[in-house]
Order: structure tokens, then C-alpha cells, then sequence
């Protein structure tokens, strides 16, 4: 359904920038839960079971808005058939893709955490809207290969209070990282807390303990974690053989590896995708390696690999050693504004660490970024 030739004939009734919950009535086969963020140009950003995120146009946020307020099928046809020009057939019909697209993030769990594509033609879905559509939590500094210091880190209420303000401000998503966020012994009771507000949470980590401590996988799973960022250098031994451990289970995992000017890793990393990793990401590891990492960039492009080219770097790796990025027009039109969170509560751009923006503890997400 496109929005140009099937203008609205009534405002959406409901507040810009509004947070909405719906959970499935009891009854249904399907257990699951909705989330709906509202932007101020009235497309939505739709969670789902706080794993999946599908960016919706105007026309899709309002079905899905109808949806949330508990609407059957009959009644959301009704409703959008007042508001909109078009076919009673071609609205049922798109309203029915619309249900199977989420009945099939619902029925496959280690989906990308971020979905694009609705089935609704729109360029509504392409503006910025102010507020980011995820923001990295920065836990330490710490890191398991380096010796422990003295640092200024906040408690596990303070990072709560902020985790709720972020949910609050109708963003969606949080990565947890670091250092090595795994050295914070309230790491999983902060995945449970984002998992019961119902947001999208990630981890970015280098630490073996998630393929070589089963125990400890099976309580990060269970604490809601919905996709992995993990670090891995592609040249340690029996790494494949190790990470298929963490491939079987219902966890969106995206592998990232430094590429060197003599990295041959092609090969390999069609191998991971086969046997199971969901996405690449990847990065030049000194100066002379950019042409070697832009030459595996079109290799697995051309082979339809998932490449997610917006993650952060953990902080640590940032002051001391900055991976070299890869560029090229078309990595950086897909760029995105993100932030990072520091371990003191200090809201930065994600790559300008060094220059915060204020507090998050004494401030909201509107007073700091929003102008």
C-alpha cells in the first residue's frame, strides 16, 4: 500500500513519540508481545517478543496501532477502510502480509534484531526522528586481558534508572559493552530487566566464557539476551569448531574479526555463515589492511552475506588502539546516529566518546540530544 496514493482522511489519534504494550489474550496458540514506538511523523518502530524490530511506515503503524488497542481483524479493516482510499481486497491483503511477517519473526526467534521491510511502500520510514532507534550501554572499562584499575562505574540501580529512561524516550534497543561488560557481575539481572520492559538487548563481548562455559551461555539465554556481537580472531585455533556452540541455539549472533593487509578470510567466513553465524562484521586492522578488508566486503556481498557495518567498538579499544574504518559511499550512506552511554552515566556519540553530551542521570534523553 502506498502512502501517496492512499492519503489519510483523519489525523492518527494518538500522542507523537507514544509508547504502546498489547501481550496476546490468553487463549492464543501463540504467545507474544508488542511493542509500539510512534514517531513525531506518525511511522512506528513495531518490537516483537523484545527480539525483532520491524520499521513501519505510516500506513503499517496504523494497523498496528489498531492492533495493540485489541482490535480483531474485521474491525482493523473497518477502521483503516475510514481512513484510507483504497480497495477493501488490497487492504486485506495487506493487512494478512503484515500478520505473517509477524507470526514469522514470532516462530523464529534468532531473526535480526532490526527488520527493514514491511511490505508498505513509503519514504516515511527514511526521516530522522531525533531520538536513536538504539544506544550502546558502556557497563566498564574493565577488560579480561588487561589488568583491573580503579574506575568510576555506576551501580546496578543507577544503570536501571537509566535503562527506564531509555525505554521511556521510545527507544527500542540497548547493547550492552564494554571493556568486557561480562566482568559486571550484574550483567544478567540487567538483561532481565531490559527483557521485562520489553526492549531489544544485545551484547558485545570478546570473552570465551560464552562457548567454552556452557553454564554460563544457558544464563545469559535466560536472561533475555536477544542477539550477540562477539570478537573473535579468525587465526586462533579450533575457533570455528568453538563458536558452533553458541550457532545452536535461538540466538542472533553476528561474528566480528580485524582484517590485515595479508588476511585471506573469505572462505572462512562463508563457512561461519553456513554453519549457522547470522552476520559478519569486520574491520581493517591496521592501515595497510583497508584494501584487503574493501576486497572481502565485495566477496561476501556478492555471496548475500549479512555484513552489519554501524556496531560499536568497545571503549577500551577506542583510547588505546581505534580499528581503522572502512570506507566507501556506500558503507557510509547506510551510517546512523548512535550513542554510547558511559560507565559514569555520560551520553556521547558512539565514536566521540571523549566528548560528552551530559548526564543521563541528571538529565532525559530529550534535554541532551533533542533540539
Amino acid at each position: 500500500m502506498s502512502e501517496s496514493e492512499n492519503a489519510p482522511t483523519n489525523d492518527l489519534q494518538v500522542s507523537s513519540n507514544g509508547f504502546y504494550s498489547y501481550h496476546s489474550p490468553e487463549d492464543e496458540p501463540r504467545q507474544y508481545r508488542l511493542h509500539l514506538r510512534i514517531l513525531p511523523d506518525q511511522s512506528g518502530i513495531l518490537i516483537i517478543n523484545a527480539r525483532s524490530t520491524l520499521r513501519l511506515n505510516q500506513t503499517a503503524t496504523y494497523l498496528a496501532w489498531l492492533k495493540i488497542q485489541g482490535k480483531s481483524e474485521p474491525e482493523i479493516v473497518a477502521e483503516a477502510l475510514k481512513r484510507y482510499q483504497v480497495e477493501e481486497d488490497k487492504l486485506i491483503s495487506d493487512l494478512q502480509k503484515f500478520n505473517l511477517q509477524i507470526l514469522n519473526i514470532i516462530n523464529n526467534p534468532d531473526q535480526a534484531p532490526f527488520i527493514t521491510g514491511t511490505d508498505f511502500d513509503s519514504d516515511a520510514t527514511e526521516r530522522p526522528s531525533g531520538l536513536p532507534l538504539r544506544v550502546n550501554l558502556c557497563l566498564t572499562t574493565q577488560d579480561e586481558t588487561l589488568p583491573q584499575t580503579e574506575t568510576e562505574e555506576l551501580s546496578t540501580e543507577n544503570w536501571k534508572e537509566i535503562i527506564q529512561k531509555t525505554y521511556d524516550a521510545g527507544i527500542p534497543q540497548v547493547i550492552f559493552m564494554g571493556g568486557e561488560p561480562v566482568l559486571r557481575p550484574d550483567l544478567t539481572e540487567l538483561l532481565e530487566f531490559t527483557e521485562a520492559l520489553g526492549m531489544v538487548s544485545g551484547l558485545l563481548t570478546s570473552t570465551k566464557k560464552l562457548y567454552e562455559d556452557e553454564s554460563f551461555l544457558e544464563r545469559v539465554l535466560e536472561s533475555g539476551l536477544d542477539h550477540l556481537i562477539l570478537e573473535v580472531d579468525p587465526e586462533l585455533p579450533q575457533i570455528s569448531n568453538q563458536l558452533q556452540k553458541i550457532f545452536d541455539k535461538d540466538l542472533f549472533t553476528c561474528v566480528r574479526f580485524p582484517v590485515y593487509h595479508d588476511s585471506n578470510l573469505a572462505d572462512w567466513a562463508i563457512a561461519l555463515i553456513q554453519n549457522g553465524c547470522n552476520a559478519l562484521s569486520f574491520y581493517a586492522a591496521t592501515l595497510d589492511a583497508n584494501d584487503r578488508s574493501a576486497l572481502l566486503n565485495q566477496q561476501l556481498t556478492a555471496q548475500n552475506v549479512l555484513i552489519e557495518y554501524d556496531l560499536p567498538f568497545s571503549v577500551q579499544a577506542i583510547q588505546a588502539d581505534q580499528p581503522v574504518a572502512l570506507f566507501s559511499p556506500e558503507i557510509s550512506q547506510l551510517e546512523s546516529n548512535h550513542y554510547t552511554v558511559m560507565p559514569d552515566g555520560m551520553l556521547c556519540p558512539q565514536d566521540f566518546t571523549a566528548k560528552p553530551l551530559g548526564s543521563l542521570l541528571t538529565s532525559s534523553w530529550n534535554e541532551l540530544i533533542v533540539k
